[in-house]
């Protein structure tokens, strides 16, 4: 399980700079003179590496044992419980009062960060 770990910080390390970059980057482009279309391909650079946290995440979890994936499992879904809601909620609301607009760009983190949170919550149930 340790190396499943280390590999995880590793790659996970890698993506996330590689991401940080990304973003850097494409905000450093003077995107005024380029195309629609050029301007859409630009902004969607982060999703790459943002797919590879994907595929980390995937690949670290089918390395861990049977219980620790369960505990993830359960922290994911408390997490889509959590932020689903939130967002539902948020919409309900937000038509009815005058409330700033939350773009959809903080809904993956915000289920990564709630899922990270519960991760220690859910693992109480099973010490």
């Amino acid at each position: 399980m340790k190396t499943a770990i280390r590999q995880y910080t590793l790659h996970m390390t890698i993506v996330m700079v590689v991401y940080v970059a990304s973003v850097v980057g494409i905000n450093l482009i003077e995107s005024e003179n380029l195309s629609a279309s050029a301007r859409i391909a630009l902004s969607l650079i982060p999703i790459l590496p943002a797919i590879g946290m994907v595929f980390v995440i995937i690949r670290y979890v089918r390395r861990i044992d049977e219980v620790q994936q369960r505990i993830i499992t359960e922290a994911c879904l408390v997490s889509l419980i959590i932020v689903g809601l939130a967002c539902f909620t948020y919409g309900f609301v937000e038509g009815a009062v005058s409330l700033p607009e939350i773009s959809l760009i903080w809904v993956f983190p915000a289920l990564i960060g709630t899922a990270g949170i519960s991760l220690p919550f859910v693992r109480l149930r099973y010490v």
